[in-house]
């Protein structure tokens, strides 16, 4: 993966991604297929990502192709960015040549994970009213284009 930073985790842990659903559009909190995984280091549940086949302009411009979190008492260990990376085969699996993932502006370790990983901030966009995190106060998300391996950024 040429272009990517270095992901930093400590060569002793074991970090794999578990499938916690599968679901299908008519199931998923989305409304298209998607996925959501446990990420496990040293056998530990750390946090979650999820993978979202959404191709509309909510997926490539408010919620991304891919979602994580990592619980605060496992923060800081490099989890988020090198679960984006064992994710990115089953990204490809989809034929999505670039991954859209967003954030807010105010979310710094989420900036910082999507900049080591090689994301490109792209743009900010307003945050529609009809979109449900505007209710919640939010109004601006970020867009940050993963372009994956073999692709020139499309």
């Amino acid at each position: 993966m040429s272009g990517r930073s270095a992901v930093t985790v400590s060569p002793a842990v074991d970090l794999r991604l578990e499938l916690e659903t599968a679901f299908i559009p008519a199931n998923s909190p989305w409304g298209v297929r998607a996925w959501r995984y446990h990420i496990v280091a040293d056998g530990t549940r750390v946090g979650t990502i999820s993978l979202r086949d959404g191709h509309t302009r909510v997926y490539t411009h408010l919620l991304g192709h891919i979602g994580f979190a990592v619980d605060a008492a496992h923060r800081g260990h490099g989890y988020a960015a090198r679960a984006v990376l064992l994710l990115l085969p089953e990204v490809a699996q989809l034929r999505i040549d670039t991954a859209w993932i967003t954030t807010t502006p105010d979310n710094a370790a989420c900036r910082r994970t999507l900049e080591r990983i090689g994301c490109e901030l792209v743009e900010a966009v307003e945050i529609p009213p009809y979109y449900e995190t505007y209710r919640r106060g939010e109004r601006v998300k970020l867009r940050y284009r993963l372009a994956l391996p073999g692709n020139a950024g499309g």
